[in-house]
């Protein structure tokens, strides 16, 4: 038994996790075993599951990916967030397929965790357009939130139409307000036609607060006129908020508002 197998294995919480933070590619077949027990021990403490699937993550093998993957399959929603950690740690093409899958999973919290890993691979994510476009039509609404998320972080302007569509058609609104924002961070001004319109019509006061935002990155022909309308005549003050701050990052000066950010949100 190796000296790191014999710390993991006393029970000493601090010595344990400096051992989990210490571990760094190339694991040996015993070290994930006791990796994947941690990780699925209901019992050890919270800290310790999580710098396990970490380290699994880190493994640098086929063994320690293959772990995380079948962890990912678990029954148990805990275990299957803990392996989302874990596969944003190992980067691979395999991992992040998987990650992309588990935006579908029927656990919010396991979703969420598999939109936080992928969040730390913006520079991977336009490698996988055709399945994010895919979970962007996806019934469940939670699924083609961080889906429109994602596709803004890609830099695939390919993204534009579909992004465009949910906007103007998607009835959740939290899927038009991720859209909205994602059009803005993909910097493509075709899309700004599109969010001007949420921004003067749409309903919901976040997605016109998120068009505000986007138009104001895009920067649009009559840019300063759209967003003071919006300072001026939006009843919400989230909505005047963002307007304002859009105009302010754009140099222009702005009076004073009064604001009460998403006050009627509901």
């Amino acid at each position: 038994m190796s000296d790191v197998d014999q710390i993991l294995q006393s029970g000493d919480f601090a010595d344990v996790c400096q051992q989990l933070d210490g571990l760094n590619g190339n694991l040996d077949p015993s070290l994930i075993k006791r990796l994947i027990t941690f990780i699925k021990n209901g019992e050890q403490a919270e800290a310790v599951r999580q710098k396990a699937a970490e380290a699994l993550g880190r493994g640098n093998t086929e063994d320690s990916k293959s772990a995380l993957i079948n962890l990912s399959e678990n029954n148990s929603e805990k275990v299957r967030g803990l392996s989302a950690i874990g596969l944003g740690e190992d980067r691979s093409l395999e991992s992040r397929a998987r990650l992309i899958e588990l935006l579908a999973d029927a656990n919010n919290n396991v979703r969420n965790l598999a939109e936080r890993s992928l969040l730390q691979m913006e520079d991977l994510l336009g490698e996988h357009l055709q399945e994010l476009l895919a979970l962007l039509e996806h019934p469940v609404p939670l699924t083609r939130s961080p889906a429109a998320r994602l596709l803004g972080k890609s830099g695939r302007t390919e993204a534009r139409e579909p992004l465009t569509g949910h906007l103007q058609q998607d009835g959740q609104w939290l899927v038009r307000m991720w859209s909205a924002k994602a059009l803005g961070d993909l910097g493509d001004k075709a899309a700004s036609p599109a969010l001007i319109q949420s921004l003067q019509t749409d309903e919901r006061n976040r997605v016109r607060a998120a068009a505000a935002e986007a138009v104001g990155k895009l920067r649009p022909d009559g840019v300063e006129t759209i967003l003071r309308q919006a300072l001026e005549t939006d009843e919400d003050g989230g909505v005047r908020k963002l307007a304002s701050e859009a105009l302010q990052a754009l140099g222009h000066a702005i009076d004073d508002v009064e604001t009460d950010p998403f006050a009627e949100d509901d």
